[in-house]
């Protein structure tokens, strides 16, 4: 069984969680039980993804957030921030831009 994760924000305060399992179809009892023991424990990597990133966000949301290195074995996330820093050049700035920035942003 291979499990495959995608958390991806849709919005500055959403984001969803994709998840797809691939096996070789097998009915054996033995089979059914590692796919259920596997999607529990799915579930709850998943509740605690969901934990993180809400606490993530809240915490960029605080007014004492300030931006951090990211560690070099954080492949992912590097990527992620290079994406958000590209898309949303605000994303790059050391302090919280100003009330309204992303409805003129959208304007433009």
């Amino acid at each position: 069984m291979n499990k495959n994760d995608l958390n991806e924000a849709v919005s500055a305060t959403e984001t969803v969680i994709r998840e797809i399992s691939y096996a070789l179809p097998d009915e054996r009892r033995e089979m059914r039980a590692a796919r259920f023991l596997n999607w529990r424990i799915n579930r709850r990597v998943n509740a605690e993804d969901t934990e993180l990133v809400t606490r993530v966000q809240n915490g960029m949301q605080s007014a004492s957030y300030e931006a951090g290195p990211l560690g070099t074995s954080e492949v992912c996330l590097r990527s992620f921030a290079r994406k958000l820093r590209t898309m949303i050049p605000e994303a790059r700035l050391s302090s919280p831009p100003p009330s309204g920035w992303s409805r003129l942003a959208n304007a433009r």
